[in-house]
């Protein structure tokens, strides 16, 4: 067969050759990197924190003994909403509910130990490919403290106490699962006048933990 009566022959070869690689699965080609949220809705997690608090944080002419405690926080979490505002927002972020147990030593004061539990509402603030979220949270609960039964002090009177706090705090993330916390709270206890003593904590503090998403 002469040159030229192959030259047709090559070109439908190549042709098809061309066609069938176009139409495969795909399977080698590289898929473009997908960057996710870190805490995006659904996302669950565990936090274990300790802390400091320092009473009393007083106004003007008002006098409440000193009460120190320190401790620990166990947190269970799940983000609740997915991202609000877009992109080029500082407000990006989503909403997420905490419940936490809290142990705490009494380091001033009367009574050597506060127990119980809050619930917390935190908002994250998320911007795309950083480490670090910033989050501020309220919450509120219950505790006992044994301190209640020593009747010469009158800022825990009661079995029963609420506690009410506020906190400012900071997520860096390590990788995709484990990050470190750091939190500055205000905390506020009393009994809402259900019993005879309530002059109440007001302290200030600091926590430190690490978190684990899931």
């Amino acid at each position: 067969m002469s040159a030229r009566n192959l030259l047709p022959l090559f070109l439908f070869i190549s042709v098809a050759a061309s066609a069938f690689a176009g139409t495969g699965d795909g399977k080698g080609a590289v898929a473009p990197e997908i960057i996710q949220d870190p805490l995006s809705k659904g996302v669950t997690e565990v936090e274990f924190l300790g802390g400091y608090f320092h009473s009393p944080i007083t106004t003007e002419g008002t006098h409440r003994p000193e009460f120190d405690y320190s401790g620990a926080d166990l947190r269970y979490g799940i983000v609740l909403s997915p991202m609000f505002f877009d992109h080029s927002s500082f407000l990006r972020g989503n909403v997420e509910l905490l419940g936490d147990v809290l142990g705490d030593g009494v380091v001033e004061g009367s009574g050597n130990y506060l127990v119980g539990g809050s619930i917390l509402f935190r908002y994250n603030f998320i911007q795309p490919g950083s480490r670090l979220i910033p989050y501020f949270q309220l919450g509120g609960g219950g505790l006992h403290s044994d301190a209640a039964e020593d009747p010469s002090q009158r800022i825990i009177g009661g079995n029963f106490e609420f506690i009410l706090e506020a906190d400012l705090g900071a997520r860096l993330l390590l990788n995709d699962r484990w990050s470190l916390l750091f939190e500055g709270t205000f905390q506020h206890i009393s009994n809402a006048d259900t019993a005879a003593r309530n002059v109440g904590v007001n302290a200030l503090g600091g926590r430190i933990g690490v978190g684990w998403i899931y």
